[in-house]
């Protein structure tokens, strides 16, 4: 805790003076924890000036509890009936000082849902993706298979999370046949081992192609999560990154950027990622700014591309058009590539409407290394001091990768191809654009089709950080 709040309050407790809103201690004594809090996000918090009055907190409240009331209506947004805030706190396990998206606790893979009939109490869960050695990469799972039973009881709303991870588990698995449009139940279970920590590689695939009807070479990336490293001191997520540049993606015509499962993650990785696909003539400019409360002494701070982050492996691509594929859970630093390339390249956006999130975060652990609070301390412009994508940005394409439309929630199944082949739906869409062909559509033009109502949400959401992290 800070010398000289201790002493304030010292001083504070001696004259009995302690009582009115404006006191920071309320009561006069303030549990240390919510002490760092509340010192730490007056000082911090994008938002600070809405911060109730001391008098108006309870520092009785637990520290997650606490930390919620400090926050501003303008943090995060509504998804259905409530209020999910970007800025967040959690407690620590084994004196850790941070928790990275690759060591979860997971089966290792990512999953939606239909509901099986007009009922709303069965579902069909559709496997996304798997990642490579997890419990489900060595049982056989593959995306595209749809999970009908888990140990032998259908699926349904109450055991549909369970999916993310748990015990050692059978699952039913039927296939989409596309051309009866029917499901076809398959005779083999899945046996999934326990749930361990797996790791979750940014890098996940990627693909060169020739385009068939102009023969450009196509480069594909689908890229996970903007995360430097497997902990704080290693960079090889980064350095995968620039040894693609300079290797498979040297000399593509086209590029195609896949981010439909990027919750978002570091701005580092983010300005290393544009640095890679910026036009040359550009990289050193300034691709934007992070705009802090007018408390901090440098309210605005710049960020540039630089070629030095390419190290000597690295490739600049020299880009003057980038075909960025997104859905509905894309978020944060995903957001950021976009919106910060978009004043120097031709960015064509095709998938669904991103989450918007235009904000960044620190983090900051409690002294006892107990607690970690990520609050939002800035929000994020481009270079042309852009911001407004709160409400996400939306596609020049409209597309989902495992559906077409009647409605927001009344969809039919289409086939799946695995990801990074030419085949599949939001890659074929980019290549058809690429080759000067129609696109195709996300509407339902079939009539009599048979359709489903999705289930709410996907396994994606729950891996979403709150914001663009902010590298201190």
């Amino acid at each position: 805790m800070k010398i000289k709040t201790l002493l304030f309050l010292f001083i504070c407790l001696s004259l009995s003076a302690c009582k009115d809103d404006n006191d920071p201690s309320g009561n006069g004594d303030r549990p240390d924890t919510q002490a760092w809090i509340e010192d730490t996000m007056r000082e911090h918090y994008y938002w600070y000036n809405e911060i109730p009055a001391a008098g108006k907190l309870n520092y009785a409240n637990d520290p997650e509890t606490f930390f919620k009331s400090l926050l501003s209506d303008k943090d995060g947004k509504v998804r259905g009936t409530q209020h999910q805030y970007f800025s967040y706190i959690k407690a620590l396990t084994g004196g850790n000082t941070r928790s990275t998206i690759n060591e979860e606790y997971s089966y290792g893979f990512e999953f939606t849902g239909i509901y099986a009939d007009k009922t709303h109490q069965d579902i069909l869960a559709l496997v996304l993706y798997v990642v490579k050695g997890s419990p489900a990469d060595d049982a056989g799972l593959q995306r595209g298979d749809w999970i009908t039973k888990i140990n032998d009881a259908p699926v349904t709303d109450t055991n549909f999370a369970s999916l993310s991870g748990g015990e050692a588990c059978s699952l039913t698995i039927a296939k989409w046949d596309p051309a009866t449009k029917k499901f076809v139940p398959q005779n083999e279970k899945i046996n999934l081992a326990s749930a361990r920590k797996v790791e979750d590689d940014p890098v996940y695939t990627w693909n060169v192609i020739e385009s068939p009807a102009k023969n450009k070479k196509v480069g594909y990336l689908l890229y996970n999560h903007f995360t430097a490293g497997k902990s704080d001191d290693d960079t090889s997520y980064d350095d995968h990154l620039k040894s693609l540049s300079g290797s498979d993606f040297n000399g593509v015509d086209e590029f195609v950027l896949d981010l439909r499962y990027n919750n978002g993650g570091a701005l580092s990785s983010g300005i290393l990622l544009c640095t890679i696909l910026q036009p040359g003539n550009q990289i050193g400019s300034k691709l934007g700014y992070l705009q802090y409360n007018d408390k901090q002494k440098n309210k605005k701070v710049q960020f540039n591309t630089n070629k030095s982050l390419l190290g000597s492996n690295g490739k600049n691509l020299n880009l003057k058009t980038l075909y960025v594929l997104v859905s509905s859970s894309s978020a944060s630093a995903s957001e950021m590539v976009i919106n910060s390339l978009e004043p120097f390249m031709n960015v064509v956006v095709i998938g669904e409407t991103t989450v918007g999130k235009n904000v960044g975060s620190l983090e900051y652990t409690s002294d006892d290394k107990k607690w970690e609070m990520h609050p939002i301390v800035c929000q994020i412009y481009n270079s042309v001091d852009f911001t407004d994508y709160a409400d996400g940005i939306a596609p020049d394409v409209q597309l989902d990768e495992a559906f077409t439309y009647v409605d927001a929630q009344t969809v039919s199944p289409i086939e799946m191809f695995p990801l990074g082949d030419p085949n599949e739906h939001l890659f074929k869409a980019a290549i058809d654009l690429i080759d000067g062909k129609a696109t195709l559509t996300r509407s339902i033009d079939a009539p009599g089709i048979v359709t489903y109502k999705k289930v709410p949400g996907n396994s994606i959401d729950r891996k979403a950080t709150g914001s663009v992290i902010i590298n201190k």
